[in-house]
Order: structure tokens, then sequence, then C-alpha cells
């Protein structure tokens, strides 16, 4: 009878890792094929802050693939690790943490037109400085362990913080912007709770035989909660991507038309508020997005050719773009 519960117990073990390997394979081809997708469509947008995601979604590549890493080198040695959370590569965990929440941070600030070149860079040097003391001063155990990935967990909350005090400042047309990605931030808001309550839950409060009798499925270095959290931010600029790319595409279907339509019209009224523009260099706005010529223009709306040129100037000057093009780009940045 105990001979044939260990051979159970050995081929439940067994299935479990081939389990969290195919896991942990689907983790990395997410994070890649997000990463190429928002690359494909900064170059078709030239969208800064598609350009930062790809790069974070690169990154977070890198970290799952530090997992491997760890197994690899753990099991090959034959030497078993300390504690049961043990957690290897801190320092290469470092390098892929910062570059991820980086990325992200410079995503959200390009996405809300911070200028400001050291609140950019800022978040970046406190976290690489504060999780080296962690690592190098602090006496390892589930503490050090706890507040090393701790250090994630804060730079996530300060990019939601400083997004919560951009909504709720003066720019109406920017709220309304921020409110459409409602759901978006709720779900990264929900979804950064729960990393912390997993590390909380399984660093201080269950018991680490519990975890090596395989009562209580944990697996050192694969935080759960933070995989869901980037498979929702994948799932959610993935999204994104697709109605950009629906929106550019060379040879558009005849429906593609009303998709043009709908994003000219939900981000017009922001745009015009934004730069300031009267009503009828709203309507001008509207033809010069949707490809119109000034003889084009005139002809619709009943003025000279000569008054529609006065409209374009008037348009370029304020939003502070040299030509149609990047008056363009600009718009669909914005909106």
């Amino acid at each position: 009878m105990v001979v044939g519960e260990t051979s159970t117990v050995k081929r439940g073990a067994t299935m479990g890792l081939v389990a969290l390997f195919y896991y942990t394979l689907i983790i990395l081809l997410v994070s890649i094929m997000t990463s190429a997708m928002c690359l494909s469509t900064f170059l078709v947008t030239h969208r800064k802050y598609l350009g930062f995601a790809c790069i974070g979604f690169l990154f977070y590549f890198f970290d799952v693939a530090l997992v491997f890493l760890d197994d690899f080198t753990v099991n090959s040695t034959g030497t078993m690790p300390e504690s049961v959370y043990f957690i290897g590569s801190q320092v290469a965990s470092i390098v892929t943490g910062c570059g991820l929440f980086t990325a992200f941070w410079l995503m959200v600030c390009d996405a809300l037109d911070e200028q400001r070149r050291a609140l950019q860079i800022a978040p970046a040097v406190v976290f690489v400085i504060a999780s080296l003391a962690v690592y190098a001063f602090m006496p390892s155990g589930n503490t050090h362990l706890f507040v090393f990935y701790g250090m994630r967990t804060l730079y996530l909350l300060w990019i939601m913080v400083y997004i919560a005090v951009r909504y709720m400042g003066r720019s109406d047309a920017l709220r309304e912007r921020m409110w459409r990605h409602r759901i978006g931030y709720a779900g990264v808001l929900v979804l950064g709770a729960a990393v912390l309550i997993e590390n909380i839950l399984f660093l201080f409060y269950i018991d680490p035989v519990l975890v090596e009798s395989g009562a209580v499925p944990f697996f050192p270095e694969r935080n759960f909660a933070e995989n869901a959290l980037m498979l929702w931010m994948a799932a959610f600029i993935g999204a994104s991507c697709y109605k950009l790319l629906s929106i550019h595409f060379v040879k558009p279907p005849a429906e593609a038309e009303g998709r043009v339509g709908a994003f000219i019209n939900a981000g017009l009224a922001g745009y015009a508020q934004h730069y300031g523009l009267s009503a009828r260099e709203t309507e001008v706005l509207r033809m010069v997005l949707e490809g119109k010529d000034n003889q084009n223009i005139a002809g619709e709306l009943s003025l000279a050719a000569s008054t529609v040129k006065v409209h374009v100037h008037n348009i370029l000057k304020k939003t502070a773009q040299a030509n149609r093009q990047e008056l363009m780009r600009d718009f669909r940045k914005m909106s």
C-alpha cells in the first residue's frame, strides 16, 4: 500500500511538472507574440507607447525564461535549495523587472503626454537602487523575498496612482480619453492586488511542509496572479493593436470607412477642446482627417478655397504640427 501510494504521488508530481512546463510555454508564447504585435503596430502608426509596450513584453519574456534557467541550474547540479521558496537569479530579476515596469511606465507617460524627463527616469532609478539594497543588505529569508519582489508591486502602484492623479486633473478632454480605458485600468488594479495577496499567503501564512508534500500547489518563482496580470494587459493592448491596424489597413474593406468615421467621431471633440479649436476649425479638421483636400472641403462647406486654407493653417498652428500627415499622426496618438 505504501509503495502504491508513493508511486501515485510520483506520477501526480510528474504530471504536475509537465502541466507547469506547458503552462510556462504558453506564457512565453503570449509574451513574445504580443511584443511582435506591438512592434508591427508601432511601425505602422509610429505611436511611441506601442514601442514601449513591445519592449515591456520582451522583458517579461526573459523574466519568465529565468524560471527555466533556475530550474535547469538546480536540476543539473543536483543540489536542493535551502528553502522551498527558493528564488534564484535575483540580479537578473532586477534587470528584467526594471525593464518590464519602466517600459510600461514610459508607455503611460507617452499616452498621457508626460514630458518631464526627471519624472520619466526617477521611478526606474528608485526601483534599481531599492532592489539592490534589499538584495545586498537584507538577511535572507521569506521577508527578504517578500520585500525584494514587493518592489515590483510598488512600481505598479506608483503607475496606478499617477494615472488616478492625472484622471482627477483639470483637463476634461484627457479625462474623457482615459475613461474609455477604465476596464483595462480596473483589471490591472485588481490583479495587481492579487499579486500582493499571493506573495503574502505563500511567504507568511502557508506552512512550507504543506508545499513540500504537494498538498498546496505552489511553484517557486511562479506568481500566477502576475501571469494573469500580464495576460490581461496582453489582451487589452492586443485588442488596441488590432483596431489600429484595421484603421491603417492599406486597402480596407468597404465597412472600414465606418470604423474610420467612428474613430474620428470618438476623438474629435476631445482633440478640438484640447487645442482650443473653433467650431468651424473642427469641421475642417474632420474633413482633413478623412483625407480630403482644400478644394473638396471648400465645396462641401460652401467656402472659398482661400478660407479653407486659412482654417487649415490655423489648425496646424494651434496643434503645433508642420503638415497634414503630422496632424493626422498627432490626432491618432491623442485619440
